[in-house]
């Protein structure tokens, strides 16, 4: 599931199996410092028993119960177009539903010495991505906001080191 930091909005993606069980958890927003509590929905809560008294609403709000694994939609023509930065006009087509960006050894290379060696993922779920940071020195930004995770829709920018990105989701002709 994704829950929101109630202080700053910055996303979380938490990963229920590690709650083992449990069906709250308290979460710290690296954003922010901000610790909230979560608290998982019925129906994204695997049973435990617990009674309904003691279900009580998130105070984190909660963006999605579910994260669907990656996948692409074989419809669908998937690339990220650098739109500002070294490598302007550069388009990379996401051919597999998890691709790395970074320096590295990774799968999309940006030619840019802001970018850490593996700085971020994205991955795709349909035509929506999920932007992941992978412990960047610099950061991955998302309308000038740093996230550790966002969403991406067609026509989103985000950017890394000095570099803007924009994810384009189309038709396959």
């Amino acid at each position: 599931m994704i829950v929101q930091c109630p202080q700053c909005k910055a996303r979380y993606r938490v990963d229920e199996a590690r709650l083992g069980g449990r069906t709250r958890a308290q979460v710290k927003c690296t954003k922010c410092q901000n610790i909230f509590p979560i608290t998982l929905e019925p129906d994204a809560r695997p049973p435990s028993g617990e009674s309904a008294a003691a279900r009580s609403a998130p105070e984190a709000t909660l963006v999605s119960k579910r994260v669907p694994s990656p996948a692409l939609l074989p419809d669908k023509n998937i690339s990220l177009t650098v739109t500002a930065g070294p490598e302007k006009g550069k388009r990379f087509p996401i051919t597999k539903p998890r691709v790395i960006l970074g320096r590295g050894e990774v799968d999309i290379v940006l030619d840019d010495p802001e970018i850490s060696r593996q700085h971020c993922a994205v991955e795709m779920r349909g035509v929506t991505g999920l932007l992941i940071d992978l412990g960047s020195t610099n950061g991955t930004f998302i309308n000038e906001q740093k996230i550790e995770t966002g969403e991406l829709e067609h026509l989103s920018e985000f950017r890394v080191g000095s570099s803007t990105l924009m994810l384009m989701v189309t038709d396959k002709h």
